[in-house]
């Protein structure tokens, strides 16, 4: 039986890593005695996968984990039981079984959309905000330069971006963010705003932002969906 499962990853679970989250939902589903199918091989390991990984500090409103069992089970015992044992921040939202021959979650997610809370650190107007927001959608290319073990890497993110809106709220810009992901890779909200930041000259307090992903979606022809 493989399930598909939508569950929420905010407040302190925001702050587990990515391998560490496998081993959570790893544990939680042991201590609620339900039996997982392995991988073969000499090293055989639970068939668990996630969606597109979020960064630590990111949270997450509608993230979503295939997990395989070893037996067919009642959806809902599986979700009671599997939550009892998650800890707070982690909500199961949702689940289905999966068709036979279902395409994964890195197969099929193709666009993540994002509400990123961030301080000012000058006072703004809202025309100077929407100038500003405008002229860096209306660039052809956006280079960033990400720093990896290999060194900086320089990267057009433009391409990525589906969607960019803000507004002021007190002494906060609100942003309203859509990007395309894929085995390509994708972009990452912190390099949006410090690109906004460096090109547009936005006073932005990058390191007190906020992300949060909202949901990551299957779109096609300008609509979008979810993966359950």
């Amino acid at each position: 039986m493989r399930l598909r499962i939508a569950y929420t990853k905010i407040e302190d679970a925001r702050y587990i890593a990515h391998l560490d989250l496998t081993r959570v939902f790893e544990r939680a589903i042991r201590r609620a005695e339900i039996k997982m199918s392995y991988t073969e091989g000499f090293n055989p390991r639970p068939k668990i996968s996630f969606g597109f990984a979020l960064a630590v500090g990111t949270e997450g409103e509608r993230e979503y984990v295939d997990i395989d069992l070893l037996h067919d089970m009642d959806l809902g015992e599986v979700l009671a039981r599997i939550q009892e044992q998650l800890p707070p921040g982690i909500r199961l939202l949702q689940g289905r079984a999966l068709d036979p021959g279902a395409k994964s979650l890195m197969a099929v997610l193709n666009a993540a959309t994002y509400k990123i809370r961030v301080p000012m650190a000058l006072p703004i107007q809202s025309e100077r905000l929407q100038e500003a927001v405008s002229a860096w959608l209306a660039r052809e290319h956006v280079t960033f330069s990400r720093y990896t073990k290999k060194g900086p890497t320089d990267k057009d993110i433009r391409p990525w971006i589906k969607q960019l809106s803000a507004e002021i709220q007190g002494d906060v810009i609100l942003f309203d963010l859509e990007v395309e992901m894929g085995n390509a890779g994708s972009v990452r909200p912190e390099e949006v705003l410090a690109s906004l930041r460096e090109l547009e000259n936005l006073p932005l307090d990058i390191e007190a932002a906020h992300v949060r992903r909202t949901g990551v979606h299957v779109t096609y022809e300008g609509g979008k969906s979810s993966p359950i």
